[in-house]
């Protein structure tokens, strides 16, 4: 029995690991990068928020972006307003982009169209 019992408590102890990473992926050096677009989708969950932007690319086309950011429990620890985020709103994200030129980011903070700023 504990030959089976074993391995599927570590399995089971895995999984949820699985899914936090860290943000090796994403130039840190960089503070100040910046994308506007519109929420296309945006969950608020654990251990990662995430938000998909259209945003307009320098030839007119659209470009999906990948945008990562902290948790729900610690937005709203910070203040943050969920309510307050919409699809179709446009926005401006503030953030690290991915290393290899990705549409990806880990946003610090976002900007809303009336001027309201969230950080993380």
């Amino acid at each position: 029995m504990k030959m089976f019992l074993v391995p599927l408590i570590m399995f089971a102890l895995a999984i949820p690991s699985y899914a936090h990473h860290s943000p090796a992926n994403f130039d840190l050096t960089v503070t100040d990068f910046s994308v506007q677009g519109k929420i296309e989708t945006i969950e608020f969950r654990n251990p990662h928020s995430v938000m998909h932007l259209s945003v307009k690319g320098s030839d007119g086309k659209n470009v999906d972006w990948y945008i990562e950011f902290s948790s729900v429990n610690l937005l709203v620890r910070r203040g943050w307003d969920l309510k307050r985020f919409k699809y179709g709103d446009t926005v401006t994200c503030i953030g690290n982009p991915d290393k290899t030129g990705a549409a990806k980011m880990y946003m610090w903070s976002v900007k809303l169209a009336d001027g309201t700023e969230y950080k993380k």
